[in-house]
C-alpha cells in the first residue's frame, strides 16, 4: 500500500496537492468555453510542471531504487511535452501554429490528457508497492544472491558472450547495408523503400540483442564486460549513421537503469556511482545530446545553423517533443475514426508479429506486412502512425515524413480516456517491477532489460509493441537453447571432474 511518512508530508501533500488543485481548476475553467480554453491550457502547463516537481522530489529521495521511474518521467516530458515547454518559453504567441492545434480547445484537452496519464503512471507506481515490497526488501538485504550463487551462471555468461561476438558480424553487416542505403538514397527514402539484406543474415542478427541482455543478466565483473561493451558501443555509435537516433538513446537509458540498480546491490563503501561520477555523466550526456542534434541537422541538410551550444540543446528538446502533435491531431480528427474498429490500432503490433512470423505464415498462410509509406498501405493498415499521418497530410506521408504514434494517442483513439488510464496503470506497475528486477533469475532479468528499451520509448511507440519486442519467439527459443546447452556442458564438466583420479600425494 501507499505509505505517507511524516517526514515526507510536505512532499506528498503540498507539491502533489497543489498540482492536482491547479489541474482541477483548469478543468473547471475550461467549462466556460471560448477564450477560457486558452487560460485553462496555461493552467494545465503550470499543473504539469508542479506534478513533475512532486515526482522528482519523490524519486530523488531514493534515486538508486526509483531510477526506472525517473528515466520514464524524463522520456515522457521530452517526447510528449518538450515542444510544449519550448513553445511556452520562446513562442507563446504562436503556440497554436507551432503545436499544430486547430484551436485552444484541442490544445487544452491534449494537455489535460497528458497530465492525467502522467499522474496515473505515478499513482500506479506507488500503489503497486504492495505487489513488490517483499522482493524489494530481499534485494536490499541479499542483493542478487540468486544470480551470483547459481552454478550455471559462468557457463551461461561464456556462451552468451560468444553468441554476442558471432551474431555481431551479422548485425554489423545489416547495419552497414542500411547505412549505405541511407547515404545513397537519403534518410526519408528509407521509409518508402527497403534495403535488401539476405534472410539468413537478418535472422542471425536477431540473436545480438538477447545475447547482450543475457550477458548483462549474469552480472559479469568489470573485467568481463570490457570487450562485450566495446562491441555493443560500436554498434550503437554506428546506428547513428542510419539517421535514426532512438536505438542509441533507448539502449543507453537501459544501461543507465541497469548500472544504477546494480550499483545499489553493493555496500555503500564499494559503490562506483558517486556524486562526482554522476555529475561527469551528466556533462557527457549534454555533449551527446548536442551531437545527436547535429545528426538531425545533417540528415535534414541544414547543418551549420549557427546555434550556440545551449541553443542546439533547446532545438533537440523541441524536435523530440514533436510527438505532442500525435495527441493533438488525435483530438482534432477523432470524428473521422470508426469507434467500432479503433481497438485494432492497439492490436497492430500483435497482428504484425503473427503475420511476419514464419510460424504464423505457415499456419495461417499470411503474407508478411512491409510497412512502406504508400497510399495503398495507409488505406489498408491498422498501424496508427501510418493512418493518422496519411489522414492529416497525405502529401507529407508519401514523402516519407510521419507523425509517429504514442500510447496516449492510441489509448484515447481506441477507448477514450479509459484507454489512456488503463495503459498508464500498466506502465506504472511495469516500472515498479523494474525497480526490483535484479533480484530475479537471469532469464527474467534479460527479458526485463529488453523490455526497458521498449517501455521508455512508449511515449513515441505502439502501446503494446513491447509485447512482441520482449516475448519474441526467437528470443524465447534462444533463452531455452542457451539454458539447455549450459546444462549439458555443466553436466559433462561435472562428470569429467568426478571421473578424474586424484593426483598422488608424496610425503
Amino acid at each position: 500500500m501507499m505509505q505517507f511518512q511524516r517526514k515526507f508530508l510536505l512532499r506528498d501533500t503540498l507539491l502533489l496537492g497543489i498540482s492536482l488543485a491547479v489541474l482541477t481548476l483548469a478543468a473547471f475553467t475550461s467549462s466556460f468555453g471560448g477564450r477560457w480554453y486558452s487560460i485553462a491550457a496555461n493552467m494545465t502547463v503550470a499543473g504539469l510542471s508542479l506534478l513533475n516537481l512532486a515526482m522528482l522530489v519523490y524519486e530523488l529521495s531514493d534515486v538508486r531504487r526509483r531510477i526506472p521511474l525517473l528515466i520514464f518521467q524524463g522520456s515522457y516530458n521530452l517526447l510528449l511535452l518538450g515542444r510544449v515547454y519550448t513553445t511556452w518559453l520562446q513562442n507563446y504567441g504562436r503556440r497554436l501554429d507551432i503545436l499544430e492545434a486547430d484551436g485552444y480547445d484541442s490544445l487544452y484537452w491534449s494537455l489535460q490528457i497528458l497530465a492525467i496519464s502522467l499522474f496515473v503512471v505515478y499513482l500506479a507506481y506507488r500503489a503497486a508497492g504492495f505487489l513488490f515490497r517483499k522482493r524489494e526488501l530481499s534485494v536490499a538485504v541479499e542483493g542478487a544472491k540468486k544470480i551470483w550463487d547459481h552454478p550455471l551462471i559462468p557457463v551461461i555468461r561464456q556462451l552468451s558472450r560468444w553468441v554476442l561476438y558471432i551474431s555481431s558480424l551479422a548485425s554489423f553487416f545489416s547495419l552497414g547495408n542500411t547505412i549505405l542505403f541511407v547515404l545513397r538514397n537519403g534518410y526519408l527514402t528509407s521509409f518508402t523503400e527497403t534495403a535488401g539484406v539476405p534472410s539468413i543474415i537478418s535472422r542471425f542478427a536477431l540473436f545480438f540483442t538477447p545475447a547482450f541482455a543475457v550477458f548483462l543478466a549474469t552480472l559479469p565483473s568489470a573485467k568481463q564486460m570490457r570487450l562485450p561493451m566495446c562491441v555493443y558501443g560500436v554498434y550503437l555509435l554506428a546506428s547513428v549513421f542510419t539517421g535514426r537516433r532512438n536505438t542509441i538513446v533507448t539502449s543507453l537509458l537501459m544501461l543507465v537503469v541497469y548500472f544504477v540498480l546494480r550499483d545499489n546491490l553493493l555496500p555503500k563503501e564499494k559503490r562506483i556511482l558517486t556524486k562526482r561520477v554522476v555529475l561527469l555523466a551528466c556533462v557527457v550526456g549534454l555533449g551527446g545530446v548536442y551531437l545527436l542534434q547535429m545528426v538531425a541537422y545533417l540528415r535534414s541538410g541544414i547543418l551549420g545553423t549557427g546555434d550556440s551550444f545551449f541553443g542546439t540543446i533547446i532545438s533537440f528538446i523541441d524536435s523530440q517533443g514533436a510527438s505532442f502533435r500525435v495527441v493533438v491531431k488525435t483530438i482534432d480528427y477523432m470524428e473521422f475514426f470508426d469507434p467500432q474498429t479503433t481497438y485494432r490500432f492497439l492490436l497492430f503490433p500483435l497482428e504484425l508479429f503473427v503475420t511476419n512470423n514464419s510460424i504464423g505464415q505457415t499456419v495461417f498462410h499470411t503474407e508478411p506486412i512491409i510497412s512502406l509509406q504508400t497510399a495503398e498501405f495507409a488505406e489498408s493498415t491498422n498501424s496508427y502512425s501510418h493512418v493518422l499521418t496519411y489522414l492529416v497530410d497525405p502529401a507529407r506521408y508519401l514523402r516519407g515524413e510521419g507523425f509517429g504514434t504514442s500510447y496516449v494517442a492510441e489509448g484515447y483513439a481506441a477507448f477514450g480516456i479509459v484507454g489512456v488510464i488503463a495503459l498508464s496503470v500498466m506502465i506504472g506497475v511495469a516500472f515498479r517491477w523494474f525497480s526490483s528486477m535484479l533480484g530475479r533469475s537471469w532469464p527474467v532479468i534479460a527479458l526485463g532489460l529488453i523490455a526497458i528499451k521498449s517501455f521508455v520509448y512508449l511515449p513515441r511507440n505502439y502501446a503494446l509493441g513491447w509485447i512482441t519486442d520482449v516475448f519474441n519467439v526467437t528470443y524465447l527459443c534462444f533463452l531455452l537453447g542457451l539454458y539447455l546447452a549450459a546444462q549439458l556442458l555443466y553436466t559433462l564438466g561435472t562428470h569429467l571432474r568426478r571421473g578424474t583420479e586424484p593426483p598422488e600425494v608424496k610425503a
